[in-house]
């Protein structure tokens, strides 16, 4: 039994984790949630680049909530939400930028119900960004969740391990690991969760959850991704 939620990732106006083959174990459910960015034309000063590698800038330059419903899926071992992420709207760079989500309380929700213990894992992939037209668009781009931590109303279930850096390329093909149960671990519904240094301050920004840009991969106008979460019955190792 499948369930499938897709997360838009999305982009307005313009580490370590491991790699899995696709896997033997049955899916259960997925869920899709979005990631959204914006630019707009560039109209600040270029710093000058060092002629002799001129990935490193001279004079560097810092970069100065959607509702999502849940995912409906049902039975007894499900991926139950999953947050879109924003990355707000910026200039077009001519260099590398990352940009931290403007969504401030990020995470996705696992309810094992199953009374077994025999584990599950979470995964995830990202497509490439598409542009208003449709067309491919930010080639390159990687969306990165850190310092992941779960939490769960349960005092006596043993808990599941986060992976502490999600690096997650937007080419529709890589497989990331987020988060997994071994056996024995993981019963009763569990948070996994990126929340900002100071979650509850409507003006501050999510460092732990960003979006990176190669340089020169930028364009105009909206952006969108869809991350999609896969939570399968395998046991966690």
């Amino acid at each position: 039994m499948i369930f499938k939620k897709t997360l838009i990732v999305g982009l307005i106006g313009i580490s370590s984790v491991t790699l899995f083959a696709p896997s033997a174990f049955a899916v259960t459910s997925e869920g899709d949630s979005k990631a959204t960015v914006k630019f707009k034309a560039g109209t600040g000063v270029v710093d000058p680049v060092d002629p002799e590698n001129p990935t490193k800038p001279i004079d560097p330059l810092d970069p100065s909530n959607p509702t999502d419903p849940g995912t409906g899926n049902t039975g007894s071992l499900t991926l139950d939400y999953v947050s879109s992420v924003n990355f707000g709207e910026h200039e077009v760079s001519s260099t590398e930028q990352s940009y931290s989500s403007t969504s401030r309380k990020p995470f996705i929700q696992i309810s094992d119900r199953r009374g077994t213990g025999a584990g599950w894992k979470v995964t995830a992939t990202a497509t490439a960004f598409q542009n208003e037209d449709g067309a491919a668009s930010l080639s390159g781009a990687t969306l990165s969740f850190k310092n992941g931590e779960t939490a769960s109303a349960s005092t006596t279930a043993t808990t599941p391990t986060a992976a502490q850096t999600v690096e997650l390329p937007t080419d529709g093909t890589s497989i990331v690991s987020v988060v997994s149960a071994k056996e024995s671990e993981g019963m009763g519904t569990w948070i996994n969760r990126w929340f900002g240094a100071i979650p509850n301050d409507t003006a501050s920004l999510n460092d732990n959850v960003q979006l990176t840009i190669p340089a020169g991969s930028a364009t105009l106008g909206d952006h969108e991704a869809t991350i999609t979460w896969t939570l399968s019955d395998a046991p966690g190792v």
